[in-house]
């Protein structure tokens, strides 16, 4: 009998498993491995080249309000009142400045425009003061290019084959709805192309966003964004104009994982004497793209 059970063991291969069935397990926790780390890396660089895309429109920001206040460092001089206007341009440009270079995720880039648009304002104040007007009331950002500075009116629009809804608009866009033609809109680089940049990816909301946010957060922008941004991050066009109280359903997710740390551009612009002198201006270490 003793015989006959070891015989039976021997023919089953003693009850352990073949060898040929641990190569097949081997095998598929290796390409299980294997696709978690090819998957990881794509997801990485792919969060590097977003962040690459909202810092190259956040850069050019930068450098739109720099050459505009910089045009001011002299006039303001004879006049006190503008020179504390250009005082406080200055340090809102620092502050998004400081925001940019440390910036390693898309959503960290609302600190950025948010700086930027309280700058702008300054620096339209100043604008107006040596002019000899009265500095301007304290309005959103014109919403067809929030770098045109804070709006005078709004005015219905209705984006291409959209819903007409009324935005905040500088004087020359708004003269431009109402007799038919089409401002023209910021644009930013997504995905290998130029968009509106209220028609981008969502995870350019919070750059977009910021702009925005001392007026109403989310319950002013959901009246304002159409395309993939506001579809993306804010939940549709449908939530009523930006004086409205309707609010959204949060903001959703703006970027799509940790951002890797890459794409940082390094130190900050050096735009060579003046008050927009320092942050060596180094093109640091690029991540989707050096600027």
């Amino acid at each position: 009998m003793q015989a006959g059970r070891a015989a039976a063991v021997e023919a089953t291969g003693g009850g352990q498993p073949s060898s040929g069935g641990s190569a097949l397990i081997s095998l598929l926790v290796s390409g299980g491995v294997g696709f978690l780390v090819v998957r990881g890396v794509r997801k990485r660089r792919q969060n590097q080249q977003q962040l690459a895309e909202v810092k190259a429109a956040a850069h050019d920001d930068l450098i739109a309000l720099a050459d505009d206040v910089q045009k001011l460092e002299q006039p303001v001089e004879s006049n006190a009142q503008a020179k504390a206007e250009y005082t406080e341009a200055l340090g809102s440009y620092d502050k998004a400045t400081s925001s940019f270079d440390h910036a390693t995720q898309p959503r960290q880039l609302e600190a950025v425009t948010t700086a930027l648009e309280e700058g702008r304002y300054h620096m339209t104040s100043a604008e107006a003061i040596l002019a000899g007007r009265q500095p301007p009331e304290r309005r959103p950002p014109c919403f067809f290019d929030p770098r045109h500075g804070p709006s005078t009116r709004d005015v219905e629009w209705a984006p291409p084959g959209g819903t007409p809804r009324s935005v905040p608009a500088c004087e020359a866009d708004a003269q431009a709805v109402e007799r038919g033609a089409e401002p023209a809109s910021r644009e930013v680089m997504a995905g290998g192309r130029m968009v509106p940049y209220w028609s981008a990816p969502p995870y350019f909301g919070p750059w977009a966003g910021g702009y925005f946010m001392p007026f109403g957060g989310a319950g002013f922008l959901s009246g304002l964004f159409v395309g993939e941004l506001l579809g993306g991050a804010y939940g549709g066009w449908g939530y009523g104009s930006w004086g409205s109280a309707g609010t959204p359903g949060g903001f959703g997710s703006w970027d799509s994982g940790d951002g890797g740390g890459g794409g940082d551009f390094g130190g900050g612009m050096s735009f060579g004497g003046g008050d927009f002198g320092g942050g060596g201006g180094g093109g640091g270490g690029g991540g989707g793209g050096d600027f």
